[in-house]
């Protein structure tokens, strides 16, 4: 499923389901094509992932409207979209990054993507992020800027677990498809149960000034109240 949406259109909304039989690794690949890991094997299109057009600069947010519980295992179930109550970290559960797409410190049974070009992945497997609370970059994030290729985590797209601000994911330079699935290790999806469903909105990325232009704001804002103070003191 590929769905449309337009960088330029500030609340532009559209809702997906993500089943929990999605695997993130047959992101850009062909029917008939298969990834496999210790537990088992994932085919397209049956465990292909949910895909989105974006564009590149683009500043994507989430807000979760259902989530269903999601087994990874058969007997272990997740409530929230933010996931780890069953495994807080999946890494450890895959062989190694497939496809050309990277693996991640992140917790099995949560809301993840990738960001492809029109190409699909190509070149080097990016590095792993860490999304864990132990030297990693955690789940606080306020905004995220994942490579090409580079999964990375999603959950309920909040700063916390169902609270906190709405994070901010910004579509890496040369972007065309964002794809979304559910967390777990490679090519074992097929046994999953749930879905998420979510709101998935994008606009125009929001500036972040550098250190040099905050310094010359703060010049420029004490020079007017000097000019300010010697009219009125005239």
């Amino acid at each position: 499923m590929v769905i449309g949406i337009s960088a330029s259109t500030a609340h532009a909304d559209t809702t997906v389901v993500v089943p929990g039989t999605s695997d993130i690794w047959l992101a850009g690949q062909p029917a008939g094509s298969s990834v496999t890991g210790y537990f088992g094997s994932d085919t397209a299109p049956g465990n292909s992932p949910v895909g989105v057009s974006v564009s590149g600069g683009s500043a994507i947010t989430f807000s979760i409207l259902a989530f269903t519980p999601t087994s990874v295992d058969g007997g272990c179930f997740d409530t929230t979209a933010d996931a780890g109550a069953c495994y807080p970290d999946e890494f450890g559960f895959s062989p190694g990054p497939a496809d050309g797409i990277s693996l991640a410190d992140l917790p099995a049974g949560a809301l993840v993507g990738v960001f492809l070009a029109a190409g699909g992945p190509s070149g080097a497997t990016p590095s792993d992020l860490n999304f864990t609370g132990t030297g990693g970059i955690g789940t606080a994030f306020a905004s995220l800027s994942p490579d090409l290729d580079q999964l990375f985590f999603i959950g309920d797209g909040l700063t916390g677990t169902g609270t906190g601000s709405t994070q901010q994911f910004v579509a890496p330079t040369g972007a065309t498809m964002l794809y979304l699935a559910v967390s777990d290790s490679v090519g074992a999806s097929t046994g999953n149960s749930g879905s998420i469903t979510a709101d998935v909105s994008s606009s125009a990325a929001s500036p972040v000034p550098e250190p040099g232009t905050l310094s010359l704001v703060g010049l420029g804002l004490t020079g007017l109240i000097g000019a300010a103070k010697r009219k009125i003191s005239r």
